[in-house]
């Protein structure tokens, strides 16, 4: 009972201490508390493996209940700093909620914490999944963990006496960042000993974080609890999602995630002036570039948001410029693209003429589309900005157009960087896709719910002010 007791309150400590770090940036907006738990998440996690490598660079073995009592200290007096409060002309006020609005939020949470439970149980009850567990992550948090510190990893070739040329190496992708096998490292520490099923649950806490994370920041920006709710749970409940969240042991979620609250922090950032928030911005671009190197091309997604911000009609004619050059120039290859998109349309397959100029095309189509990885999130994304484009009477909400741009911003950085990069087998293909789709499909995810908030969303908030004389 007391290893429970203790395993519990050194796995909710991190995220306590991402808590109360990030709170103090923040304003007293609607989903501040949701936002700081949810991004808390992630930076506490990021924190303790930091904790964890100034003990590996004193050369101390790794020991759980100093960690433990180093994070208690510095979690302590900022308990006691809180959110700056907004000021009177800054505060937001809602009409009562309707009783139907109450009754689908429960609905909501209540499907929400039923999958979270089979979540729970999936993960304790198998082994670390055979591949990127064993191949990578988990097998250096395995290393970690009995040898109380990180080693090097060496990799090189057996000596000539053993008589082979073959490659060795001592875990598999040393190259990959140390912030998730260090996190399982961390985990195993304050079980006591090595078991697959708990190395995973921080894949639990992480499903839960990214729903507070986007409920959070819709609600900092405006929007009501309910879209905010749904837009978590449209996320949650991706098939591609919740393989990834079940499985464990795999770092691509952690990224998108870590990647979304940027975005999140940038879109608040420019919209009411904050700040402060640059700090966290790029702690949290360096928490997405630690988890997985590749994430650092999304950085092309911020600045696709900034140019829209700065320059907005000029950018978008300078796109619009640049687009047709390219179509100019590439008329050739985008004929033949559009042959092939054309009879994806009407097939799940293309000819196999089509096939061999250009596989890339025909696999998007079908992990995208065909096989209904994403819950045909990207059809409606395409259609809801269709109404957008041709709806008169919208609100002009500027954070949400921003969290648009950012989302097909960054469905474009992904496409172009699938298109242009080297082949890899068809057969190897469909796991690549989809898990750096992760990278960006929280992003993505509240496209529908953002554009539904500038159409429909026109009674939603009153600003209180207070006359001069009072």
């Amino acid at each position: 009972m007391m290893q429970l007791a203790f395993f519990l309150f050194a796995l909710l400590i991190p995220w306590l201490l991402g808590f109360v770090a990030i709170k103090p940036f923040l304003k007293q907006r609607y989903g501040y508390t949701a936002f700081a738990l949810g991004a808390g998440y992630l930076l506490g996690w990021f924190l303790t493996t930091l904790i964890l490598r100034v003990y590996d660079y004193f050369q101390r073995p790794f020991n759980i209940m100093e960690i433990v009592i180093i994070e208690c200290i510095i979690a302590l007096p900022l308990l006691f700093v809180h959110a700056k409060p907004c000021a009177i002309e800054e505060q937001q006020l809602e009409k009562v909620p309707s009783n139907l609005t109450y009754f689908l939020t429960a609905l909501l949470v209540l499907l929400l914490l039923y999958r979270w439970g089979l979540t729970a149980v999936d993960l304790l009850s198998k082994p670390v999944f055979p591949w990127d567990g064993w191949y990578s992550w988990s097998a250096k948090a395995k290393i970690f963990y009995y040898f109380e510190g990180i080693p090097p990893l060496s990799r090189g070739y057996v000596p000539f006496w053993q008589f082979t040329d073959t490659e060795m190496q001592t875990a598999s992708d040393i190259r990959h960042p140390y912030f998730i096998p260090l996190v399982q490292t961390y985990n195993a520490m304050a079980w006591g000993n090595w078991d697959d099923g708990i190395v995973n649950l921080p894949w639990l806490g992480l499903g839960i974080s990214l729903m507070l994370i986007v409920f959070g920041s819709l609600r900092y920006l405006g929007a009501n609890a309910l879209l905010a709710l749904l837009a978590g749970y449209i996320i949650i409940s991706l098939p591609i999602v919740d393989a990834h969240i079940s499985l464990g042991s795999y770092a691509d979620l952690w990224a998108g995630a870590a990647f979304f609250i940027s975005v999140s922090l940038f879109v608040i950032l420019l919209t009411y002036r904050e700040w402060r928030l640059l700090p966290l911005l790029f702690v949290f671009l360096a928490i997405s570039y630690l988890t997985k190197n590749t994430a650092i091309i999304f950085i092309f997604v911020l600045c696709f948001v900034l140019c829209w911000y700065l320059l907005g009609g000029v950018f978008s004619m300078f796109l619009l410029l640049f687009l047709g050059a390219v179509v100019y120039i590439g008329k050739e290859w985008l004929t033949s693209e559009v042959i092939g998109t054309l009879s994806a349309l009407l097939s799940s397959s293309i000819p196999d003429n089509l096939l061999n100029y250009n596989p890339v095309a025909q696999k998007v189509w079908n992990e995208w589309i065909i096989l209904d990885n994403w819950h045909y999130i990207f059809i409606a994304g395409l259609f809801s900005l269709f109404l957008l484009f041709f709806q008169k009477d919208r609100n002009k909400s500027g954070e949400f157009i921003l969290l648009i741009i950012a989302g097909f911003s960054a469905l474009v950085v992904m496409l172009l960087v699938t298109f242009f990069t080297a082949k890899i087998s068809v057969t190897n293909f469909s796991a690549y896709f989809n898990r750096v789709s992760l990278y960006f499909i929280p992003i993505f995810g509240v496209v529908i719910i953002s554009i539904y908030h500038l159409l429909f969303n026109n009674d939603k908030i009153v600003i209180q002010k207070l006359s001069s004389d009072e």
